[in-house]
C-alpha cells in the first residue's frame, strides 16, 4: 500500500477491512474529530484514540514529509519479517504533501517507564535483566541483518511484562536504515543511544552487561568499540533536544 490513497478511499475496500470500529476510529482521526496529541514537532503530530474494549489506535500525520512516512511503512512490515516486533500498521491514507499512518497501540508501557518503577520498589535487577536477555540479543539481530534503528531509546522499547520472556516491541521505526557506508559509527550510535537514555544514572557495570548480551563475546575482546559507545553516550546526554 502507498500513500496515493485519497481521503475518499475511507470508505473504499481495504478500510473494511479493519473491521467496523477501527475503520470508523480512522475516520475520525482523519476528520479530526477524534483524537488527542501526545506529540507534536514541525512537520509531525501523532494523535491517539481509544477503541472499543480498552485497545488504542495511533495517528500520526506526516506534512511535507511523504519518504519519512513512507519508509516508516515500509519498516513496519519488513521488521516483523525479520523476528522484530512492531506496531501493527493499519492503514496509511493521503498524498505527498499531507498523510496520515495509522497504527494499533501495542501492549505493555517503555522500558524507561518500567525502569523508574522497577528503581522505586527495588525490582531494578529485573530491569536490568530483561534488557540483558531480551533487549540485547533483539538489537544484535536487527544489526546482524544489516539494519541500524538511528531513534533506539529506552522509550521507543515497550514490553509487557519484563520477568517474562518475551521480546521487546520497538516503536518509531521510520529512521530505520541499512548503510552502505559507516557501518561501525552507525552501531555505535545505536548502542550509545540506548545507554545514553536511562531515566536515571545506572552503575557502569549495568551497561557492560547489557554489552555483553549484545556482544555474545568476552568484552576484552572489543574494548576500542566499548570506549566509543561510551564517549558517544555522554556527547548524547550532553545534546539539547531540539523538540524537549
Amino acid at each position: 500500500m502507498d500513500a496515493s490513497n485519497k481521503p475518499e478511499d475511507l470508505d473504499g475496500p481495504r478500510m473494511g477491512t479493519l473491521g467496523p470500529e477501527r475503520a470508523a476510529a480512522v475516520r475520525g482521526i482523519w476528520s479530526g474529530a477524534l483524537g488527542h496529541t501526545v506529540r507534536c514537532v514541525p512537520a509531525r503530530r501523532t494523535v491517539a484514540v481509544a477503541a472499543t474494549g480498552g485497545a488504542w489506535l495511533f495517528g500520526k500525520w506526516h506534512v511535507g514529509c511523504y519518504r519519512t512516512a513512507a519508509a516508516e511503512w515500509r519498516w513496519l512490515h519488513v521488521l516483523p519479517l525479520l523476528g522484530m516486533r512492531t506496531a501493527e500498521p493499519l492503514v496509511w491514507l493521503g498524498s505527498r504533501r499531507r498523510n496520515l499512518l495509522v497504527t494499533a497501540g501495542v501492549p505493555g508501557r517503555a522500558l524507561d517507564v518500567w525502569a523508574v518503577e522497577a528503581q522505586r520498589t527495588g525490582r531494578l535487577d529485573e530491569i536490568v535483566g530483561y534488557a540483558c536477555r531480551e533487549v540485547a540479543p533483539a538489537i544484535r539481530r536487527l544489526h546482524d541483518h544489516g539494519l541500524v534503528v538511528r531513534d533506539l531509546y529506552w522509550n521507543h522499547l515497550f514490553c509487557e511484562d519484563p520477568g517474562a520472556a518475551q521480546a521487546p516491541i520497538l516503536l518509531d521505526v521510520a529512521r530505520v536504515l541499512r548503510p552502505r557506508w559507516l557501518w561501525r559509527r552507525w552501531v555505535v550510535k545505536d548502542l550509545a543511544s540506548l545507554w545514553a537514555s536511562v531515566p536515571f544514572p545506572l552503575p557502569a557495570s549495568c551497561a557492560l552487561r547489557f554489552l555483553r548480551g549484545y556482544l555474545g563475546e568476552p568484552l576484552f575482546l572489543h574494548a576500542r568499540m566499548i570506549r566509543a559507545i561510551a564517549a558517544k553516550a555522554a556527547r548524547i546526554r550532553a545534546h539539547v533536544p531540539r523538540f524537549g
